[in-house]
């Protein structure tokens, strides 16, 4: 055999033995050459999350060959169950430069019985540089916590007093509803006015607030003795948490009004007949328990008349 038909028989076979390699993929490619940066971790139970995947081909080479950019990038999402993942979850893309970026963005809806647990996901590149007849795969791993959620409802707040003069007090009454999917703890019902008397309790500590069960609550609160007539806002506000995040405490509040009047005092009514010294005696205790106590009535009618006996030589009271 000549050199020349060993030098072709040995190139064929060379040939031969490249196209029966199969074209494989080289997984855990160290180092990646990619980098994520994830948005919507925290997911809320019995809601749709929006969660935001940004990639990034971080690889640089000094060589002046093709590792400034990838080609025919291959991205996959998948996410570990109960989570449920909303929309594609893979995405194509001819090539990625050198410090470019990508963004993915997708749904996760977390059920209620997520709740406090911790869930890992997982994103999967598979790429080709120029030149290579091989593919290079490499996975990220992603985790996912789930949270409940409270919703305060602060509704039907009234306030009630006979007369609200200054000194005087009311009760404040409403209801507290926590509309989330977990319960609330350390509520605390709070009344804060201009009006009211400082050094004076207003406030009221309600604990914890199951979901969807209605809490009623009332407290009385008092008004500055020199309050001048007006009205005056009324702030009722609650506060709680969630044991989970402690940092995240939840507020609500509602205002209400009410209108602050002197008590009307009436000047002594003249008496239908003398009454003498008695006589005037009681009308002056008639007014001075309408100026301090805003009233008319004593236990005494003072209407009565003051009557001299003469078969004993007393005073009576008589209608």
């Amino acid at each position: 055999m000549s050199r020349d038909m060993f030098r072709g028989h040995l190139i064929t076979a060379v040939i031969i033995l490249v196209l029966l390699v199969p074209i494989g993929v080289a997984e855990g490619q160290s180092p990646a050459r990619f980098t994520l940066a994830v948005t919507g971790q925290t997911l809320t139970a019995g809601f749709n999350n929006n969660v935001t995947i940004t990639v990034t081909y971080s690889y640089y080479s000094k060589s002046a060959y093709s590792q400034q950019k990838t080609y025919d990038v291959d991205l996959a999402v998948s996410i570990s169950p109960p989570l449920q993942m909303f929309g594609g979850n893979r995405w194509h893309y001819d090539s990625i430069a050198s410090q470019q970026s990508v963004t993915v963005s997708f749904q996760v809806y977390a059920p209620t019985a997520a709740i406090g647990n911790s869930y890992e996901g997982s994103v999967t590149l598979t790429y080709r540089q120029l030149g290579e007849i091989s593919y290079t795969e490499e996975t990220h791993t992603i985790g996912f916590s789930v949270h409940g959620w409270i919703n305060l409802v602060l509704y039907g707040i009234q306030i009630t007093t006979a007369a609200a003069v200054p000194g005087g007090n009311a009760t404040v009454s409403g209801n507290l509803l926590n509309s989330g999917n977990i319960a609330a703890y350390n509520a605390n019902v709070t009344v804060e006015s201009e009006a009211l008397a400082p050094g004076k309790p207003a406030s009221l500590y309600l604990g914890e607030v199951d979901p969807n069960i209605a809490r009623p609550f009332s407290l009385m609160v008092y008004f500055r003795k020199n309050l001048t007539e007006g009205t005056y806002a009324v702030v009722v506000k609650v506060s709680a948490m969630d044991n989970e995040r402690p940092s995240f405490p939840y507020n609500v509040q509602q205002v209400s009004q009410i209108v602050i009047k002197k008590p009307t005092v009436q000047p002594p009514a003249q008496i239908r007949q003398t009454g003498g010294v008695i006589g005037m005696i009681l009308e002056i205790l008639r007014y001075l328990f309408g100026l301090f106590f805003g009233s008319q009535t004593l236990p005494i009618p003072l209407e009565w008349s003051v009557v001299f006996s003469e078969n004993v030589g007393t005073y009576r009271l008589e209608s």
